[in-house]
């Protein structure tokens, strides 16, 4: 399956979607027609499939990012600020074009079985990643949460889809709103440390 969606990969990225030639990537990848066809069902669910990848490859990358400055931080509250500050710079026209795109991933994925699993145990992982790093921050003393820490990661890897629906108001106001109640959801649930002076 990697082989092909190698290949389909750098034909999208070649050519985009619309001339993306199902064709051509059989072909220079090797993989039978049958076996594409079997897994992916076709054309569509081949350039699903390499959309999903992205998907996940772009919320390993997040995970890893937040992961570094996370350990840099020395309190509940700046923790917070790093969070705070993510969903800031995901308030413009670009965050809400990359929203719109993980939803339509996430709905093609759903019919197509292989993908369906693929996302799902993706998801378990980058959904450990970020348990690991509020359990390190747990055992830093800059949080104490009052949920299960696996169940504040799940909460937050899916606070997107909430914000999604708040981006067809293309509203800065709705959006800043969107982002003061959410930290004030995260801040019930992870209780900060204070800042040191």
């Amino acid at each position: 399956m990697s082989r092909i969606l190698d290949h389909a990969r750098r034909e999208l990225d070649e050519f985009g979607p619309v001339k993306f030639n199902i064709m051509r990537v059989i072909e220079v990848s090797g993989v039978s027609k049958s076996s594409v066809y079997h897994h992916f069902g076709g054309r569509d669910g081949v350039i699903s499939a390499v959309e999903v990848q992205r998907l996940i490859d772009e919320r390993m990358a997040n995970n890893a990012l937040l992961a570094e400055i996370l350990a840099s931080v020395n309190s509940g509250e700046e923790c917070l600020d790093v969070i705070e500050a993510g969903l800031h710079l995901a308030s413009n026209a670009t965050g809400r074009k990359n929203r719109s795109h993980r939803i339509a991933v996430v709905a093609a994925a759903q019919h197509i079985p292989v993908l369906t699993e693929s996302l799902a145990e993706e998801s378990r992982i980058a959904d450990i990643a970020l348990t690991e790093m509020l359990n390190g921050a747990r055992d830093r003393g800059l949080i104490n949460p009052t949920e299960s820490v696996e169940d504040i990661a799940r909460y937050m890897a899916t606070m997107f889809i909430g914000r999604s629906a708040l981006d067809t108001f293309e509203s800065e106001e709705f959006d800043a709103a969107w982002i003061r109640m959410s930290m004030g959801v995260l801040r019930g649930f992870l209780q900060p440390s204070p800042s040191k002076k």
